[in-house]
């Protein structure tokens, strides 16, 4: 006949931080979804978890890409108000007006800011 035992799992893979052995979780974020809540949520919910492990372990974040989506948001404000400056001095240049200028570009800023329906729809960025 057969012997039963428990055995060992294959080992396909080890994580290591400072020279020890750790577990190591991963998060997934859905298609559309805003990558700023899931990583509060996911920061919540971990705050959560430690609460319930046992004294001595302890559930931490590696790596957190928050602060790489807000260096990029601003990055991108930045840019749109240099673009805006921009714009105003080149119309200025062509118009010979400021207050012409400036109207102009508040046309074009309102424009950006509100999305038509048609952006809505099809999910795409307001022209």
């Amino acid at each position: 006949m057969a012997e039963v035992s428990i055995g060992k799992e294959l080992r396909s893979g080890a994580a290591t931080e400072n020279g020890r052995e750790v577990v190591l979780g991963t998060v997934f974020m859905l298609i559309g979804e805003n990558s700023r809540t899931v990583s509060q949520a996911v920061a919540a919910r971990l705050a959560e978890i430690n609460r319930t492990l046992p004294e001595g372990v302890v559930a931490v974040t590696v790596y957190d890409r928050t602060h790489l989506v807000e260096k990029a948001i601003a990055t991108v404000k930045k840019n749109l108000v240099e673009g805006a400056i921009l714009v105003i001095a080149i119309l200025f240049l062509f118009l010979g007006n400021i207050r012409a200028a400036l109207i102009t570009a508040m046309v074009i800023r309102c424009r950006c800011c509100s999305p038509s329906p048609a952006c809505s729809t099809t999910r795409s960025a307001p022209t």
